[in-house]
């Protein structure tokens, strides 16, 4: 008899790849407000003719204490499941990062920020977080290339690949993890993307990539008014750096196309894709810091 599976989240990859490898769950469980939601509400996941919403970690509970399965798996659930109080079964969880490093609700942010590998695990669920033994994982290695958009999309990928080969290995973990002294946790703090000009120029353009999704941004504050800023980059024309001389630290040279340029320790910086609610420029002069 085959297992009967049941999945949780809050995005379609895993789930699609499921659908590919012939499973159709006997109940999925679409975190409300979420991106996979919004994808069953315009069609765009195929071969599924119900699911059920879920608002809170008691209601999901309450769904799964009635439910009948012999594996969950959990991709971008919010809530942490208390697996020890739960029906019977396999309980596994595929997470956007090289567990052990990486663990909390922000890897893929974390990744970027801090420039570390990252990729796609599967692991068992136990009482902690993101703690579970290995089951199957996949790498991509940090290059200053990716921003967190397109890590997060091949992450997405990563999640379906390890999801098959767990698939393949009836889910059997393979090693416990062994955190390591290097290993961080990551869940984002707001002030992570504050913008304060006191940052080292090479950690304040990782900044600006690690959360230069729509949804996002990074944030500073110039006379009163709060600003996101989406792209950054350096600046090396001659012509440019000349006149950048007549301008101090942190002074805005240049301001045009919801962008402004600027020097700041011996660099020239331009910040573009710049938004501000009220549509105020930046002028030409303002000091930064």
């Amino acid at each position: 008899m085959d297992p009967r599976f049941v999945f949780v989240g809050n995005r379609r990859f895993v789930l699609e790849q499921m659908l590919e490898c012939g499973i159709q769950p006997s109940s999925i469980y679409v975190i409300a407000g979420t991106h996979l939601e919004k994808d069953f509400l315009s069609n765009k996941i195929n071969g599924v003719n119900n699911y059920t919403l879920v608002n809170s970690k008691n209601e999901l509970l309450s769904f799964l204490m009635k439910d009948s399965f012999d594996v969950l798996v959990s991709n971008g659930c919010p809530y942490i499941l208390p697996v020890g109080d739960l029906p019977p079964a396999r309980y596994v969880n595929i997470h956007p990062s090289l567990l052990p490093d990486l663990r909390g609700v922000d890897p893929v942010i974390g990744a970027i920020l801090f420039e570390r590998d990252s990729g796609a695990t599967c692991h068992i669920m136990d009482e902690g977080i993101d703690t579970g033994a290995i089951i199957s994982s996949v790498r991509i290695p940090f290059t200053n290339d990716l921003d967190v958009t397109t890590l997060y999309q091949l992450s997405f990928m990563a999640e379906k690949e390890v999801f098959i080969q767990a698939f393949d290995c009836n889910f059997a973990p393979k090693y416990k993890q062994q955190p390591g002294s290097n290993d961080i946790y990551y869940s984002r703090n707001p002030s992570d993307q504050e913008i304060t000009f006191s940052e080292s120029n090479d950690f304040l353009l990782q900044k600006i990539k690690a959360f230069n999704n729509r949804s996002q941004g990074c944030f500073f504050r110039v006379d009163g008014q709060l600003y996101r800023v989406y792209s950054a980059q350096r600046l090396n024309n001659s012509y440019l750096l000349k006149l950048l001389d007549k301008f101090p630290d942190c002074a805005v040279a240049l301001s045009y196309e919801n962008s402004i340029v600027f020097r700041k320790d011996g660099e020239i910086l331009r910040f573009s894709d710049i938004e501000n609610n009220d549509r105020i420029a930046i002028s030409i002069g303002t000091i930064l810091l």
